[in-house]
């Protein structure tokens, strides 16, 4: 895994947090809109950093997922961004 994100990315991170703690997997489109742009790239790169997992759903690439060392990096993530 990868640990080095960007902010943008760090940002997408965090939308998708958002949605899988409410129990929702999000599409690629939902965080487009949501991010009010074009988060594919950024979601594409988390994946290939080991950060999320991906399936496709409906042809719709689906982010199901953190991966497990994913977890525990998000939460220090969030802890340093409350700080």
């Amino acid at each position: 895994m990868e640990f080095r994100i960007t902010a943008d990315e760090q940002r997408v991170l965090f939308l998708i947090v958002d949605y899988l703690d409410a129990g929702d997997a999000p599409t690629a489109d939902e965080l487009s809109r949501a991010a009010d742009g074009d988060v594919l790239r950024d979601v594409a790169s988390l994946r290939a950093k080991g950060w999320i997992l991906v399936r496709h759903i409906d042809e719709h690439p689906t982010v199901i997922g953190l991966s497990p060392m994913a977890v525990a990096a998000v939460r220090n993530l969030r802890y340093g961004r409350r700080g």
